[in-house]
């Protein structure tokens, strides 16, 4: 039986994963970012799955992040040179 310390405990252990989860994901560059929505995207159509809803925003969701992208590759490729 569990009592109340140890689900205490457990959730503090918990907690804790979930700030550093937070912290990861804040620190998460754009190229990262943009190359795990490419992922969720790319496993989405290989398990068939469609997209559902507004394809007008979807269009624009697009737009943006390709924007963000290419604003992002050229700072980047700024700061090499």
């Amino acid at each position: 039986m569990i009592d109340r310390d140890m689900l205490e405990a457990y959730q503090r252990r918990w907690q804790v994963v979930a700030d550093m989860e937070a912290q990861e994901r804040q620190q998460a560059s754009v190229a990262h970012r943009w190359r795990q929505l490419n992922a969720l995207l790319r496993m989405a159509a290989a398990l068939g799955l469609q997209p559902t809803g507004d394809s007008q925003q979807d269009d624009m969701v697009r737009q943006r992040w390709n924007r963000l992208a290419e604003a992002y590759l050229a700072q980047a490729e700024r700061r090499l040179q």
